[in-house]
């Protein structure tokens, strides 16, 4: 069998292709930013390795993926699951496809999917509903629309990441904006720091989903379509507690839009579109797209749909293994860490968006534990419990090194 070189092994969707593949024999080395990376010390590792951080440095992350795959030989098949890493290989893809095995659709839509502005335009173009976006490019435009908005308003870089000269990359968020003051100052420090102008955009208030798959040149298989029940914060991050949505016209219409986005890009590998319906008018507005695989993987797999397996055959052959890749219906995973960071921010969290987007916090603590029946876990595995031990000592390990 072929080997496979996991990334970004701190993550839980690294750890759940790793049980996925691990599981079926398939021969799993993981990398990972720091040595308590969970995904590191699962039993399915068959070795291990730590790289420097794209964001520290591009060009010294890129050579030590390099070495590792060249110590394995034999082009293994590399799995990546943050923006970064993503970003930082596909930067280099004409050198690294020599040893190792790169799936990346053209290069158009991979520009286009990490671009908000360019998802956003061609969204509108193929008839799906976008939140109200503004594009200034310049300070006096910004000086312009402002008093024209009704606060608060999000702001968002273009990109989740950016590269300077030095290779030195920026991780980019959305942030709220409460006043006209607020908004030019802000939008003058996020050009200087990304070199780029970021997005403006009204706020939609209502609950978020997310349509993931696995393409190739644009036509999808292995579809799951979650909704997210609560995320890493009341106002938005990682899902923390998600569920496979019924049948019904919602999921239909989220399918059909995120069908026809991943059609129009002619996508090739894993991709997932998020979208958040509007409370009062039920309709489903796009947010982005996130052109690799998802932090909510582990309710794919858990629902039957094993993309990471999917994907391994697909690496190999350059084709999608056939058949009907059907979900079940109310499969709800939660992880738990994040769980309870969306828990402390709650109680905690000094946050002027509070009034608008956190529920009251008696509600959060029963809800916290009032799960679904049958919910099952992101990271803990009796068969394989390390990774979760290892989950909270790289939340202190990560703690104590940004300090």
């Amino acid at each position: 069998m072929e080997s496979v070189l996991i990334l970004d092994g701190q993550l839980k969707s690294a750890l759940c292709a790793v049980r996925s593949l691990g599981h079926v024999g398939v021969p799993v080395v993981v990398g990972a930013e720091r040595e308590t990376g969970m995904a590191l010390h699962s039993r399915y590792v068959t070795g291990k390795f730590v790289y420097p951080s794209p964001l520290k440095g591009q060009h010294a992350f890129v050579d030590a993926v390099k070495g590792e795959a060249i110590r394995i030989g034999g082009k293994p098949i590399v799995y990546a699951f943050s923006d970064a890493t993503v970003l930082a290989l596909y930067s280099h893809r004409i050198d690294l496809c020599e040893y190792m095995t790169l799936v990346f659709p053209e290069d158009k839509s991979v520009e286009i999917a990490f671009d908000k502005s360019a998802t956003y335009s061609l969204a509108r173009v193929s008839g799906i509903p976008t939140i109200t976006t503004y594009v200034p490019e310049r300070e006096e435009e910004v000086l312009h629309l402002a008093p024209t908005l009704t606060y608060p308003v999000v702001m968002k870089t273009r990109r989740s990441v950016t590269w300077r000269g030095d290779g030195v990359g920026i991780f980019g968020t959305a942030i709220f904006i409460h006043s006209e003051t607020e908004l030019i100052q802000k939008f003058k420090e996020i050009k200087e720091s990304v070199g780029e102008s970021p997005i403006v955009q009204n706020i939609v208030f209502g609950e978020e989903y997310g349509v993931e798959m696995i393409a190739h040149k644009g036509k999808p298989s292995g579809v799951v379509t979650h909704h997210r029940i609560r995320s890493l914060s009341p106002t938005g991050g990682a899902a923390v507690l998600k569920e496979v949505l019924d049948e019904g016209d919602l999921r239909n219409s989220l399918e059909t839009y995120a069908k026809a986005l991943v059609s129009k890009l002619k996508w090739s590998g894993p991709i997932m579109v998020e979208f958040k319906v509007d409370s009062d008018s039920r309709v489903p507005y796009l947010m982005e797209i996130n052109g690799r695989f998802w932090g909510s993987l582990p309710l794919s797999v858990a629902s039957g749909v094993d993309i990471p397996y999917l994907y391994y055959e697909y690496a190999k052959s350059g084709r999608i293994p056939q058949g009907i890749f059907t979900p079940r219906e109310g499969t709800v995973t939660r992880h738990f860490l994040g769980d309870v960071r969306h828990l402390l921010r709650v109680f905690f969290s000094r946050d002027k968006m509070r009034a608008y987007l956190y529920p009251k916090r008696m509600t959060a603590l029963r809800n916290f534990f009032s799960l679904p029946p049958d919910t099952k876990s992101d990271v803990w595995s009796w068969s394989d419990p390390k990774p979760a031990f290892f989950e909270f000592f790289d939340i202190l390990n990560k703690y104590f090194h940004t300090k």
